[in-house]
Parts: C-alpha cells; structure tokens; sequence
C-alpha cells in the first residue's frame, strides 16, 4: 500500500529524473557480454579498450571449455530437498564439481591467482554444492572459490562464473528463472569465463530468455554435450546409483549409453529371458550390471565350477541368476573391435547347458579369431576394447555349410563346420539388439517380449547396402535380409529427417546415429522426407506395415503392442487395408509418410492424381455402386473384382473360347506372360503410348538370347492377343496391363501433379513388369539415391510376369536415366549418374542346410533347363544343421490333415501347438478353401502367393 515494492532509483526514473547510460563495460570478455548486451541493452554497451586487448583473456585459453559455453547436462533430475520449495539438481553439482576441479588442476602449475564464482539462482542448489565442496581448496593460495545464490552475487565478480541453472523437466517450467533480472544478473559477472550447466532442453522449451540464449549458444557453436565426455559419463551414473535415479538414464540422449567404453549386444535370449523377470529392482540391478560391464568394470569373483569352460564364456552372478556373456569381435568402417555380446539371463541349474552350446559355437571359430576375442587391454582397474586397423579379415568360422548342389551329400562335412541345433535354439540365426537408452527403456517397461519391435544387428553385408548412398538393386533368396534392408536404410532417412526438422532440440546428435541402433527422438515433429515402401502382397505389405509402424514407435519410446499374425485371416487381396490412405498423391498429409502400400493402392494413387481417370470409361457400370452409397474407391474395387482379367479368368473364360489351332501347342499360363509381360508389358510398349508391341517387333524378340520361343511361335501367340483383346473389348473388361499404360499415356500428355516423393523401397520386384516398375519415375525425381530394388526372380510367382534383374537395371537406364539427362536433371556438375552394381545377399539367416540344400538342388535344374529365366546367383551359405524336408504319405487315401486337426474345427484355441508361428502352405485359392473347411481357425493357412515374404517356425 505504501509502495515500498518500487525502489528508491526506480521512483527516480518514473518521475523523469535526468539519467545518463554509462554505454561501456569494463569487465567482461566479449565473447561473455555478446548476448546480454543484445537481449537486454538493445546493443547499446560497448567493449572497452581494455577487454578487448588480446592480452586479457591470454592466461584463460588453455581452459577446456573456452570464454563462453552451454554444458548440455541431460541426466539431472530436479527435486526439492525436505519440505522445502527451493529446487536441486545433485547431477549437475557433480557436474560443476567436476569443472572446478579440472580449472584447479590447470591452475596449480601458475604463480597467479584466480576466483572462481559458482551461481545457482536456487539455495538449495547453492546448499548442495557448499556441502559437497567444503574446506577443500580453502588452503590453496590464490584459488579461491565461493558459491552464492544470483541475489547475492549481485554487484560481485569474478574471474570464471559457473552459472547452475537446476531446472530439468520436460515441460519448460523453469521457475523464476524466467526473471529477466536475475538472468541478466547471473549473466553478467564473469570477468574471463562463463560456463552454464543446465537441460538445454528445458530451457529452450521455456519460451523466455532462456530459449534465446540457447538459439544464441547453438548459433554460436558455444554449445557443448556432456555425452560427449566420458568423466562426466561416470559421474552421471555414480550420482543416479547412490539417488537410486537410474530410470533417469533411459533419456534418449542420456550421457551413460552415448560414452561406454564397450558396445554392449543382446540376444534375442536374453530378450526374452529379461522380460520374464517381476522384480522393477532385479531389472534395474541386471540393467546396471549391463551398463557397468560396457563401462569396462570386471568382477573378481570366480563363475560358477562348469567343467570344460573356456576364458571366453563368462558367467556373472545378478541377485539368484547368471549373466551369460563373452567378448567377440566386429567390423565397422574398415577396422576390427572388440564388443560384449550378452547371451542370456539364467537360473543356475540351465547355465551349464546353454555354456556348454557356447562351447560348441566357440570351436567353429578359427584360432586368429579367438585370439583376437581374448585379447584384454587395460586402463587401470578397468578392461577396455581394444582396435586393429588391418587390412586382411579376420575369418569367425572354420568353414561354411554351402549349400551348394553339385557337391555329393556326404562329402559336406556338416558335422564339423556347423551347429547342431534346431533353428529355433540357434546362436548362429539369433538377432541381437545393439545396448541404447531406448532398448533399455523398452526392457525395463515391457510385459511381454513379443511387444517390443526394436532395431536388431545387421550383418556386414547389410550395412554395406544401407551405407550405400546411391540408387541401387539387391538380388538375395529368400530369408537373406533384403526386406530388413530395405525397412532398416527407410527408418534411417525417416530418422535423419527428424533429426534435422527439430533444429534446435539439442542432444540429438546426428554423428551418433547409425543404422545398428535407432535412437528415440523427443518431441519428434513431422519428417520432411517422403518416403513410398512398395511390394505387391497385401499380406506382405501388412507385416512390413506393422514393422515400420513399430520401429517408429520404439524411436518416440511408445511400447504399445503388435497386431498378431494371425490377424491375416483377414487381410484380403484388396484395397481393404487402406481405406485411410487417399486414392491420389496430391497434397497427402504428412501422417501417412513412410507411405507403406501394395502395387495396386499405388497405381489407384496414380490414377486419382491423374485428371482423367482411367475408370472415367466405365463411369456407366460403376454408376449404380455410387448411387447403393458407395465410396469411389469401394465402388471401383467391387467393378475391378468384376471387370479385370486375371490369369484365373483368362484360363477358365477366355482360353476355352480362343481358335484351337492356335491355342493346342502352348499352355495357357505362357501365353497370358507373353501378353503381360511381353507384348503389353516391354516398356517399349508404353513409348508410343499404344500399350502394346507391334507383331513385328514382337516376333523379332525371338532373335534375343533369352528367348525360348522362335518366330513361328510368337507369331501364333500374337494371333491369340488380338482374339484376346477383341474378347476383351466386347465383353468390357480389362487386365491390368490396360490400367497401367493408360496411366502411361496420361502422365505423358497431362504431366504429374501430385507430391513427388524423395524415396523408393520395391521389394519383390520380380513380381512387376517393366511398364509398372517404368510408372515409379514419374512421382520421384531423386533418379541418383532415391531407389532401391530388392528381389529374386528365382521366386517369380506373380502370374504373367517374366522377369530377370538385368531387365530392370536395363530400364533403368533407358526409362529413367536417359529421360531425366535429357531434361538436365540428372546432370549435376557436369558429371553423369552412375549406377551400383548389384548387391547379392548369400547369408541365410531362416533356414538350416537342410532346406538349403534342397533349394539349391531346385535352383540347379532351373538353371539347367531354363538358364535365360533366372538370374544365376552365388549358393545361398548357412550355418546350422537340418535334415531334408519330410514327406508325409497317406495310407488308403486318409487326408493328413484331418488326421492332424481331428474334428474339431469349431473348437477353440490352438490344438496341437498350431499358432502364430506355424502356417499350412497351399497351392491356389481353391485348396485354401478345402484346408480352411477342415481346419476353421486353428491354424493360419496362406497360398504360396500370400506366404511371400513372410515366415514362420
């Protein structure tokens, strides 16, 4: 009431008092004053004379963090210490302990003085940090240290201010921090150096003074991460474990996994084994053990007395169980280094077996390996990795089970050279998942391991590919990683493009990401990279869907569940799965990139982006579906069921019908790839927009290499089209050939409107002609580093299509290249795009021999007999025992199935063990209809077509 609030030199001002601005400092370095001058003086100060003579700061620049620097400390946890309502923060006054110690080390050796103010605006803080400090610099001559709240350094200076700011939270609240006097105040006391500790992103989120400084620091290059320094590191967790605040350390951008000495991987295992346990605190206590090991901490206590144990398997004791675990070796970048590889988490009485296959898996190793994995280097009572930068590999395996079919059964020493276990049991197939805060995170929050979807280690061959900057084609057999390929460079682009879009959320750090180990990201904001994953199976499609969409997850810490793979009973060969997702490309929301669709969603897009609509002619047949209340999309659905020719109809209504002359030398199926693939389906059909290829040049494909047909031939096969066609064109119907060179002629005379989208991921392609794989150019320009091809056209099972990889690297450089050089897009510097050469993957990472062995057997006669058709790869190698397939034989007709399943397909639950990792395989629609008669729903029955690219146990 009195007014006291307003001060004795404020009330001077208010009644317009003559006041006079002394405009120069004389105190700070101008690296310090930069910012306070410009957010609270409007620039007015100047530098003197004296501060900015090269002289002043001379005596300081040997310091480790310079004249001004942001710490970037993440792992602190405010609290308020008692009942009281001031705020500490016990990491970050390790932290500012750490700093005044390394400044005393640097100074002892001089014969001047310096004072060093620490200033936190909280008493508690303040409180802290004074009874951590205590006596122990009070002795040392000419260094002095005090600490005090920013009240209370007020008008004071000093030669290095450490400024605590305490507040670390995820909402921005920051208290009365936000006072813009005390900042400016807190601010403005040192003479040569200003260091600020604090949660960069706290501050920043504040939206007060606080998150211009931080844009100023980051600008200025001022900011540094305490991540970065392994000393900090250590002590972070030293102050969580006595706080017992370790949940703290599951923070994406925690310094505790960003500076371990060792990598640290885990097994599948291990995975499922921790995910058991009840206990928070045993899960707390394994996770600690596991952070202490890659920190290079070793035990002193004796294993467990297994007989027959080598050094190389160690075995360590976590309250009533035993960490199995050993050193191994990896290839990064062209050097070698040591790494722990966890192997599982056990009761004592399982730990003598599983050491035991171990044991079995360590003598397949070669003895240069094994020397290597032992190997131990020290610095002082800890174990760190040890590095060779060599140029010769260092071989892991004795020797590799090739399966290899020109080799006799007997002379393949299987015995010798692999494991002998079962798939499921194998150390050799098992993923492994690199140590992260986000997949100790997911550890210690899940219930159950089938939850959690995370990033798993990629071989050498893998990396290769995802590094891999360009344009590129990757041919592998099935079960050799090209779909993870594929999923994991994606996840890579998505992530990169967050990292970039959320500018300054700092402690990202984009020199930390790679492809082993996704990092979740805060406040994630919208990628800016367009990304489109393509393949032709629905129910591939789906399960590719569900794996991006969790590996998204796990990078914003979301645990939620997977849908199961059972749910594929229902998952329909049509546009079912993506009624959400718009039928064009122009302006789609950013929420459905990754866009992850099958081929024919994606040549709906095309045709709605188009402003002629490829179905405009049949707007008549469709008409009545509009007016039933039918979407477009359902509408043109239900006439596609109706109206389009596919194999099934064309060898049931149009081959009967077809002159007998012509049809009695040819199968059906060959004749209908001729016309898909061949006469509407060359891209050359698609140049003049006709759709199709002349007789002549039709004819003339027989004087090609890879032709199994001669002229005589091809030219009945072309009077078979032009019935074809004239059946089809009565009967008002179309195959999807017609769908596709119609969008064709379209983009070529309306051009493209939609977003064009930066990258490409086909998988199958094999399943593809040239005219629909040519449709990929018009909606990404990014011809240099924006596709990626992945197949095998050993697996070709798509009707009508004929495919070889070399057809595909051929158009691309005649589709896509030699288009997009002749407009001048493609040029860049004057230099041409050039092209990898084909990736193969040869690691089997399913299977066991067994199978492999049989396969390759199959793929030797295709070579064989139809050499032109199959693109001739390297034999597929693997590392695991099996046996041949098994063929079941009926007696007196009985149906095995029925003797498998019994009666009781309207029974629940899954009798025999049937469940979500075993299928029953069929041929066609037909049998998958007879199976699911018997078997109801106890068992998940596919055709060949619909298992592609899936597996199963």
């Amino acid at each position: 009431e009195a007014g006291f609030e307003t001060s004795l030199f404020g009330r001077l001002v208010m009644l317009k008092f003559d006041k006079h601005l002394l405009n120069i400092q004389y105190r700070m370095n101008p690296c310090i004053s930069l910012f306070p001058n410009a957010q609270f003086y409007e620039r007015k100060i100047l530098d003197g004379s004296n501060v900015l003579s090269p002289s002043y700061n001379k005596d300081y620049t040997c310091l480790p963090f310079g004249s001004y620097t942001f710490i970037n400390v993440t792992d602190g946890r405010e609290d308020k210490e008692g009942k009281g309502n001031s705020h500490r923060n016990m990491v970050e006054v390790a932290v500012v302990l750490h700093l005044i110690h390394t400044i005393f080390k640097s100074w002892k050796n001089r014969n001047q003085g310096l004072s060093i103010g620490v200033v936190s605006p909280y008493k508690a803080q303040v409180d802290a940090i004074k009874s951590r400090l205590g006596e122990k610099y009070d002795t040392c001559d000419g260094f002095h240290v005090r600490v005090k709240s920013t009240d209370g350094f007020q008008g004071e200076e000093d030669d290095i201010i450490i400024l605590s700011t305490v507040r670390s939270n995820g909402r921005g609240v920051v208290g009365f921090l936000a006072d813009n006097r005390r900042t400016n105040v807190a601010l403005t006391r040192a003479r040569h150096c200003l260091w600020i500790v604090g949660n960069a992103h706290t501050l920043y989120k504040s939206g007060t003074e606080w998150t211009e400084l931080v844009a100023d620091a980051e600008r200025r290059k001022c900011v540094f991460s305490a991540t970065n320094d392994a000393t900090i590191c250590k002590l972070v967790l030293q102050v969580k474990q006595e706080l017992d605040e370790l949940d703290d350390l599951l923070n994406a951008d925690s310094a505790v996994f960003s500076n371990t000495r060792w990598k640290v991987i885990l097994s599948d295992e291990f995975r499922k084994s921790f995910t058991k346990l009840k206990s928070p605190q045993l899960r707390k206590e394994v996770l600690q053990k596991l952070i202490r090991l890659g920190d290079g901490w070793r035990t002193t206590v004796k294993n467990l007395d297994i007989p027959g144990v080598s050094h190389l398997a160690k075995v360590y004791k976590v309250w009533n169980l035993y960490l199995v675990w050993s050193t191994d070796v990896e290839k990064t970048e062209g050097r070698y280094f040591q790494i722990i590889r966890v192997w599982d988490l056990l009761s004592q009485q399982n730990v003598a077996r599983t050491v035991q296959r171990l044991e079995n898996l360590f003598s397949m190793y070669t003895d240069d390996y094994l020397d290597h994995c032992r190997r131990v280097q020290t610095q002082g009572k800890l174990e760190v990795p040890m590095v060779w930068h060599i140029e010769h590999d260092i071989i892991r395996y004795n020797k590799d089970c090739k399966a290899d079919a020109h080799e006799e059964h007997d002379l393949v020493d299987t015995s010798y050279a692999m494991e002998n276990s079962k798939v499921s049991e194998s150390f050799l197939l098992m993923k492994f998942y690199s140590l992260s805060s986000g997949v100790a995170k997911h550890l210690l929050t899940a219930t159950d391991g089938s939850e959690i979807d995370i990033p798993f280690e990629l071989t050498d061959e893998e990396q290769e590919i995802i590094q891999f900057p360009l344009t590129s084609f990757i041919l592998g057999r099935s079960g050799t990683g090209k779909t993870t390929v594929l999923t994991m460079k994606l996840i890579q682009k998505e992530q990169r493009s967050l990292i970039a879009s959320q500018g300054l959320h700092l402690g990202d750090d984009l020199s930390g990401l790679d492809h082993k180990n996704i990092m979740p990201l805060k406040d994630a904001g919208e990628s800016s990279v367009k990304q489109v994953f393509i393949t032709v199976s629905p129910k591939l499609c789906s399960a590719i869907k569900n794996h991006i969409s969790g590996l998204k997850r796990f990078g914003t810490g979301d645990i939620s569940g997977q849908p199961s793979i059972l749910h594929m009973h229902d998952i329909m060969d049509d546009l079912d799965e993506f009624t959400e997702i718009p039928d064009n490309f122009c302006d789609l929301p950013h929420e459905h990139y990754p866009l992850t669709i099958t081929y024919r969603k994606f040549l709906m897009m095309l045709d709605g982006t188009c402003r002629t609509s490829f179905f405009d002619a049949f707007y008549g047949e469709m008409k009545s579906s509009f007016e039933r209340g039918h979407s477009r999309s359902r509408a043109v659905q239900t006439f596609i069921e109706l109206k389009e020719v596919t194999y099934e109809k064309f060898a049931a209504f149009y081959w009967p019908r077809f002159n007998a002359d012509l049809t009695k030398k040819f199968a059906a199926s060959t004749v209908f790839t001729e016309i898909i693939s061949h006469i509407k389906g060359a891209y050359q059909a698609s140049r003049p927009c006709t759709g199709k290829l002349g007789r002549q040049d039709y004819v003339m494909l027989s004087d090609k290499r890879f032709s199994s047909l001669n002229n005589e031939k091809r030219d009945k096969i072309y009077d078979i089209f032009l019935e074809y066609e004239s059946m089809k064109c009565t009967a008002k119907e179309f195959d999807l050939s017609d769908f596709v060179n119609s969008l064709h002629s379209s983009l070529v005379s309306e051009g493209y409107h939609g977003d064009m989208v930066d990258f490409v991921y086909i998988d199958e392609v094999q399943d593809l002609t040239m005219t629909q794989i040519a449709l990929l150019k018009y909606v990404c320009m990014n011809i240099k580093e924006g596709f990626l091809f992945a197949g095998d056209t050993a697996q070709t099972i798509a009707r009508g299509i004929d495919f070889r990889f070399e057809d595909i690297r051929s158009l691309f450089y005649t589709a896509f290249l030699a288009e997009t050089e002749a407009s001048n897009q493609g040029l860049k510097h004057g230099k041409k795009v050039h092209l990898s050469d084909m990736f193969q993957l040869s690691q089997n990472f399913r299977t066991h021999c067994g199978i492999l062995r049989m396969a390759q057997s199959i793929m030797s006669l295709l070579y064989f007999f139809f050499p032109s058709s199959v693109d001739k790869l390297n034999p597929e190698t693997g590392l695991v025992y099996g046996e041949a397939p098994v063929l079941l034989e009926s007696d007196n007709d009985e149906n095995v199935i029925m003797t498998i399943f019994g009666e009781s397909k309207t029974k629940h639950g899954n009798l025999h063990g049937f469940g979500a990792e075993q299928v029953i395989l069929v041929r066609d629609d037909a049998a998958k209809k007879q199976i699911i008669d018997l078997v109801g729903k106890q068992a998940l029955v596919l055709t060949i077509v619909e298992c592609k690219g899936l597996e199963f146990q």
